[in-house]
């Protein structure tokens, strides 16, 4: 017996002793420090709370500081260790300051959840250019820059996890609404997650991302007042039904913790089957 695993007779591999094997202990995030942009609310602040209940250190970034320090203060009142920075992502020296500023005050950064961004629901031909890289911007050139700070402290520790926020749409090109540079910059998501997967994987960090469907959160709030739309998703779901927020949880614990050790470069989609049509 090895700790948890005993070694087969047949094959002379460590496998799992039934009797030891403790599997909960795979979405463990104690000692960690888990860093999430965007997190004041939404699938951000879903993050928060699943990996702080993990047994994680919570580093909660926003742009809007008062909504982060009511999270905060939450996650306290429920024995979080967990700390909130204002934080703009488009503006890099502010992400390397907050970044380095996380190091001091928890000592790491383990997981990375890059999360903050938004949407542009003008048609194609009548956006400005400005407006469309202003969504490339915040969605995609600073999840990179993100990925890349936090990777200079994880590679020092040889081990890390890097979650990207993509979306259904990084995947597919459709919806009841035109969303051009949301598209791209999720599509660019999915595949910056491959590429970093590839370039990191030997040396200790993996790098994945979800693909959410229609989640509750204020960027479909829009929906309640348009019932064709809000129907059209339903019926092209196969569970013909919006994601609760609290939804993602799982997916997101999944891929931070070790559960998921041998995942990378992967996007778990979470998506009540709109991908598989």
């Amino acid at each position: 017996m090895i700790n948890d695993k005993t070694i087969d007779e047949n094959t002379g591999f460590l496998m799992p002793s039934a009797k030891h094997f403790d599997v909960l202990k795979l979405f463990s995030l104690e000692n960690t420090t888990t860093l999430i942009t965007g997190s004041a609310q939404g699938i951000g602040r879903v993050a928060a709370i699943a990996c702080g209940k993990a047994g994680g250190k919570i580093a909660i970034t926003d742009k809007d500081f008062s909504s982060a320090k009511l999270l905060e203060k939450e996650l306290h009142e429920a024995g979080i260790n967990a700390k909130a920075w204002e934080l703009d992502v488009k503006i890099e020296e502010n992400i390397i300051k907050v970044f380095n500023e996380v190091i001091s005050t928890f000592g790491s950064i383990d997981v990375l959840i890059n999360n903050a961004g938004t949407a542009n629901r003008s048609p194609a031909e009548e956006m400005k250019t400005e407006d469309f890289e202003n969504i490339i911007k915040l969605n995609l050139t600073s999840a990179f820059i993100c990925c890349r700070t936090a990777a200079k402290y994880m590679l020092k520790n040889k081990k890390g996890s890097i979650i990207n926020i993509s979306s259904i749409m990084g995947v597919t090109g459709g919806g009841p609404a035109p969303n051009s540079p949301y598209h791209a910059s999720k599509g660019g998501l999915v595949n910056l997650t491959r590429s970093l997967a590839n370039e990191w994987g030997s040396r200790g960090i993996r790098v994945n991302s979800i693909g959410p469907t229609y989640t509750k959160t204020r960027l479909v709030k829009q929906l309640n007042a348009d019932k064709e739309k809000l129907n059209h998703i339903i019926e092209r779901t196969p569970l013909k039904r919006l994601a609760e927020v609290s939804e993602m949880a799982g997916g997101i614990l999944y891929l931070a913790s070790d559960a998921s050790s041998i995942v990378t470069g992967h996007t778990l989609m979470l998506d009540g089957g709109w991908s598989a049509i």
